[in-house]
């Protein structure tokens, strides 16, 4: 990335950055012309969706969970994810609460995940966590669907595509305030900033019990997902792609 990323920019009449948070440092970070850096949302797929208990039952038995009995992550296990300060909130959870609605962890084991795949292992021992490792793309959209709640405390996101997963399926989310997910998330989900650990269990026990909150959440997050669609992406790819022939003359 640092060899090739200043070769790039030097070829390029026209970027495309998928939030306007990444356009921003990409135009500090290279000088590039602003009116030629774009930003050009991401969508989430028509697999996201609202599901019926029925619809979930079979993946969710492949799992043994149950249809809203747990709170999902979806993401690479790293650094960057935050899931050390996660697995501090959710452990500082009522026991009622995090025995009744166990934290479900999907996806891959990245780099520098000993200590987090340590916590999640005694947090499994203890009844209220589980992590399924990687889950296909047929299988993730049904987690989506069926979960109580979608918590995301990520410290940086060029976009953020899970929580715009989440929304679309109906479940209300909890993230932070990092980099682009504000963008992502308008005003349907709570959010704190990353390292708050004390505010994050709050916001996890309010999307959980406050009933009210959940109706307009869920409400509020399809709203902001139907804001986003592939359609979109590809008109404003289409624009680019004229503004650099534009630029270059063609």
């Amino acid at each position: 990335m640092a060899r090739e990323l200043p070769k790039a920019l030097k070829r390029a009449d026209v970027i495309i950055t998928d939030s306007s948070y990444t356009r921003e440092e990409v135009i500090e970070y290279s000088g590039f012309d602003p009116s030629s850096v774009l930003a050009i949302p991401l969508a989430a797929s028509e697999e996201f969706q609202v599901r019926t208990e029925f619809e979930c039952l079979e993946t969710l038995g492949k799992f043994q969970l149950s249809y809203q009995g747990y709170v999902l992550y979806a993401g690479t296990v790293e650094p960057r994810k935050n899931l050390m300060s996660l697995l501090d909130a959710y452990e500082a959870l009522p026991v009622s609460l995090r025995q009744t609605t166990p934290l479900v962890v999907a996806g891959y084991k990245g780099w520098r995940s000993e200590d987090v795949h340590e916590r999640l292992e005694k947090a499994h021992a203890a009844g209220w966590a589980k992590y399924l490792g990687f889950v296909s793309a047929q299988d993730l959209p049904i987690l989506f669907s069926a979960a109580k709640a979608f918590v995301y405390p990520s410290i940086y996101e060029g976009f953020g595509l899970p929580v715009l997963e989440a929304l679309a399926s109906g479940v209300p989310v909890v993230c932070s305030d990092a980099s682009s997910l504000p963008e992502v998330a308008g005003e349907a989900a709570l959010m704190c900033e990353h390292a708050d650990v004390n505010t994050l269990t709050q916001l996890l026990i309010k999307s959980l019990e406050d009933q009210e909150w959940r109706q307009t959440a869920i409400r509020l997050g399809l709203q902001q997902a139907a804001t986003f669609s592939w359609q979109k992406t590809v008109v404003k790819t289409i624009d680019a792609y004229k503004l650099a022939a534009t630029l270059k003359g063609v």
